[in-house]
């Protein structure tokens, strides 16, 4: 069975403040330029730039082929059988953003049916307009829901896909429970976030500088939570009874796709809610990787058959 409704208050309050960074007008200027997969990309080359060493447009068609090819490596580092009978039959994709990755499945494995969800009603709105628009209404579909309590039966889904959303809550025991819960014996799970880097041993906490740059990160203008480390996700899979847990730093293949986005909002309208805010904040994530204070951060585990 499902779970009830969580905080319906605190649901409705999340869900609120993601609308108004993440709302339709800067995902419409987003997908003018950038296409309507709204995460990183996986660059196996750097940048090429222009003559005057400065992005062009051709930066835009390398970003949205890079946020295609992380897909095809993640499904290929999980050892997801590639399309044909052999595929995921039940696809879950959590945080799914535009749809654009559960509208990939469902012209990648024909055999599957995709369900999407999102705490951001617009974000649910636009991407069944874009599946339609596909003609792929008939598998894929998309749901406004929260990740900690999600309505699905237990063992639902044979891959469940969350890519770039655990940032977005503090719960992230119940997000990662949720995740095992509706998995189906012998599904997997591919999970991927940013996480800030592991404590020495004689560390207690970050230091103040790097707690800064964090802050100019992930703050409440971009409706993300907060931060974590790596091994809290390898914890919490190893207690909702995980295995084939496995995970892997890739953040020499997104960087090279930050200063794109840069770029992008630095000439974008400041007027449109949401792109003061990630001027800001993508320097700093920019700064983050590079000194190794942030990863990014990929996971996969699977679900015993038994």
């Amino acid at each position: 069975m499902g779970r009830e409704v969580h905080g319906q208050e605190e649901q409705q309050q999340q869900s609120s403040a993601f609308e108004q960074t993440y709302g339709g007008d800067l995902f419409a200027l987003w997908s003018e330029s950038l296409g309507d997969h709204c995460h990183h990309g996986y660059y196996e080359n750097h940048l090429q730039l222009d003559g005057n060493g400065t992005l062009n447009e051709d930066s835009f068609t390398f970003a949205r082929e890079a946020a295609v090819r992380l897909i095809d490596k993640l499904l290929l580092w999980a050892n997801i059988p590639d399309g044909g009978g052999h595929g995921p039959q039940r696809i879950l994709d959590v945080g799914m953003g535009l749809g654009a990755a559960s509208r990939y499945f469902g012209k990648k494995f024909p055999h599957a049916t995709v369900q999407g969800i999102s705490l951001a009603k617009v974000e649910v709105e636009i991407a069944t307009k874009l599946t339609a628009s596909q003609n792929l209404s008939d598998k894929v579909s998309f749901l406004y829901a929260d990740a900690r309590t999600l309505m699905f039966p237990n063992n639902e889904y044979d891959l469940v896909w969350c890519l770039e959303c655990a940032d977005h809550t503090l719960e992230r025991e119940q997000l990662m429970k949720e995740l095992a819960r509706v998995t189906a014996p012998g599904g997997k799970i591919v999970l991927t976030t940013m996480c800030n880097r592991e404590l020495l041993p004689h560390e207690k906490s970050l230091s103040e500088s790097e707690k800064e740059v964090l802050e100019n990160i992930f703050s409440d203008d971009l409706a993300v939570a907060s931060w974590s480390q790596p091994s809290l996700y390898l914890r919490l899979a190893e207690e909702n009874g995980l295995e084939a847990i496995q995970s892997d730093n890739w953040t020499k293949y997104v960087t090279p796709g930050v200063p794109i986005w840069i770029h992008f909002y630095k000439n974008s309208d400041l007027s449109i809610v949401g792109v003061k805010a990630f001027s800001v904040a993508l320097p700093a994530l920019m700064k983050a990787y590079e000194q190794g204070l942030v990863e990014y951060f990929v996971f996969k585990a699977v679900k015993p058959s038994s």
